[in-house]
């Protein structure tokens, strides 16, 4: 009797490959388990990175002459700067630092940040002096000057304009007028400036007029110490002079030494993050993405903007180090849905890989490190000898699951009235598996009674995946 051909899908394995990856899922799993883990090992070796960019050195030097350490705050004022401004004092503070001085260049921002910001500078334990240079320090920056024990600026800037401004639903600005807001900001003004000996009669006009004042008017006015071109000068000015928040005079010895600490990469990018112009657009893009993927019955899409929407936490004037950990817990929690319950590797992994990428560059902020150069080097050695050889093992997985994953299944066809061997027990109307010609098959028993594990069937037919097949009778 001649033999038909049944059809094709059959794909070589062992038994217990067939019942947990039935169905092709093998590879989808696969690739997605070595894209997750070397996804993991690769966000792992940005931290290792990130620790290891050059810091400012932090030790007590024992060199002659003053050390004069030097910030800049610029842009807008918001959570990043303020983690900035706490690392720069906490800083100056460890290399013993006689002055800190703060370059300011910023048209304003949150109240909330540059209010603490005041704080961190009233409970430094250095001189901290401000100086205005680039533009201008408006509105927040003026506030930050004038709550430094000393405040100068740089010829042809501006200071001032400090009334506060809210977002219109228009997308414009309108000045606030209530009391209850300006009374605060007018009074932290006038102390400061009362404190430090400047005219703080012109905190009501800086305030409640938004005045604004080059650097000659401002010195003339008393609204500021002095004029100078950079902290050098500016310390030479401030020598011998006495700081009434500490209660001690300022004694700078030659030849001086400036250090400047410089914004480290994770916080540029939160500042980046935290302009109101920039999380606005990513709020706006997020709830886009969401509505996108809800619409058009792709879920899946609405998780990419859920990740942004996340990264949109940074304009709420939050602390870069609490939106960083925010965006790790939900990399994180994004990863694990992934790995564990979607098949395959795709948007919501890639989300919360991105997520966790974010997150921890901006938790890697450059702080000091209290060790020597050489230990450093030793451990960052030691680090990549750990990393990178697990990191290759598993690029290379990924490279040879994707490869498996592209290549096109081979198939047999499986002739009529094959004969072939139960793998299990089979009783009538069940499925089970069983071995054909040396493959694997899921296959249902059309017979009258069991077919025992070991006995012979034939093939009848096939009904989608399975074969349908009775025993042999003897």
């Amino acid at each position: 009797m001649g033999r038909g051909v049944i059809g094709e899908g059959a794909c070589s394995g062992r038994v217990w490959v067939r019942r947990l990856l039935y169905a092709g899922s093998a590879r989808s799993s696969l690739v997605g388990v070595a894209v997750g883990v070397a996804g993991f090992l690769s966000v792992l070796a940005l931290v290792f990175f990130l620790a290891s960019l050059p810091v400012p050195a932090v030790g007590r030097e024992e060199a002659e002459g003053s050390l004069i350490v030097v910030g800049r705050v610029s842009g807008v004022v918001s959570g990043a700067v303020l983690d900035y401004v706490r690392q720069l004092v906490d800083y100056a503070e460890s290399v013993n630092a006689s002055l800190l001085v703060i370059e300011v260049d910023t048209p304003g921002g949150s109240l909330e940040a540059t209010l603490s910001i005041v704080g961190v500078l009233h409970s430094a334990r250095v001189p901290v002096a401000s100086l205005v240079v680039g533009r201008w320090a408006m509105s927040a920056g003026t506030i930050i000057v004038e709550c430094s024990d000393y405040a100068a600026m740089q010829p042809l800037t501006l200071i001032g304009a400090v009334q506060p401004v809210e977002l219109t639903t228009s997308g414009g600005y309108k000045p606030v007028n209530e009391s209850k807001v300006l009374n605060p900001v007018y009074k932290e003004i006038e102390v400061c400036m009362r404190m430090s000996g400047r005219n703080y009669t012109v905190a009501r006009l800086f305030v409640y007029q938004n005045l604004v004042l080059s650097a000659s008017e401002a010195y003339r006015m008393r609204v500021v110490d002095g004029i100078a071109s950079g902290p050098l000068e500016l310390a030479s000015m401030l020598n011998n002079s006495f700081v009434p928040r500490l209660n001690k005079t300022l004694i700078l010895t030659p030849p001086l030494r400036v250090k400047y600490y410089t914004v480290p990469p994770g916080l540029v990018l939160a500042q980046l993050l935290s302009d109101p112009l920039v999380s606005s657009m990513i709020a706006s893009m997020a709830m886009l993405v969401i509505i996108l993927g809800l619409a058009t019955g792709h879920p899946l899409v609405a998780v990419l903007g859920i990740g942004l929407f996340a990264i949109s936490l940074f304009g709420l004037g939050l602390s870069a180090s609490l939106v960083a950990t925010a965006l790790l817990l939900i990399g994180l929690l994004l990863l694990a849905i992934e790995l564990a319950i979607i098949p395959g590797f795709g948007v919501t992994g890639v989300t919360g890989l991105l997520l966790m990428m974010i997150g921890l560059t901006v938790v890697f902020t450059g702080k000091p490190i209290y060790i020597t150069g050489e230990v450093m080097r030793r451990a960052l050695h030691m680090l990549i000898a750990a990393i990178l050889p697990p990191t290759a093992l598993f690029m290379i997985i990924v490279y040879k699951a994707v490869k498996v994953w592209k290549k096109k299944p081979i198939y047999h066809p499986v002739p009529k009235e094959a004969q072939g061997r139960a793998m299990e027990r089979i009783e009538p109307g069940k499925e089970g598996f069983i071995i054909v010609e040396g493959e694997y098959w899921r296959a249902r028993n059309i017979g009258e009674r069991t077919i025992e594990e070991g006995e012979k069937v034939r093939v009848k037919g096939k009904e989608g995946p399975l074969l349908l097949v009775e025993p042999i009778e003897q």
